[in-house]
């Protein structure tokens, strides 16, 4: 075998054990939204993940990550949680870095999405 063969018949694998993964979204949390981590999870390189979103997402991977990160925060902020838990539970650096994402994916700070904001009021018991 050649190593052209072996090199595509590799590439092949890599793509059909990626496939086979059910829920990114989790395989993502658990990396920390982190798309080298997420990689090293699967047991293939960055790139292999990058060509793999690319074909499958239309988008790389630290985007795909943001995007569902955003969504999460969106949600819990939601929920009610202030952006200081969000930042901690999502992993942010800092509230600014929360609020600078979040601009970069719904176009506007996440109090927009707060239940006050909105109107309405969450009450916990």
């Amino acid at each position: 075998m050649d190593l052209c063969s072996f090199s595509l018949r590799r590439l092949h694998e890599m793509k059909g054990l990626l496939s086979r993964i059910q829920n990114w979204e989790v395989l993502a949390r658990n990396a920390k939204f982190k798309p080298a981590i997420m990689a090293a999870f699967c047991c293939v390189s960055l790139r292999q993940l990058e060509r793999f979103f690319n074909s499958h997402f239309k988008m790389t991977p630290t985007e795909w990550a943001r995007d569902l990160r955003c969504k999460i925060a969106r949600q819990l902020i939601g929920q009610g949680w202030s952006n200081k838990a969000v930042v901690f539970e999502l992993g942010y650096a800092n509230d600014s870095h929360l609020c600078h994402e979040f601009q970069k994916v719904y176009g506007t700070s996440p109090r927009s999405f707060a239940p006050v904001y909105l109107g309405t009021v969450v009450f916990r018991q």
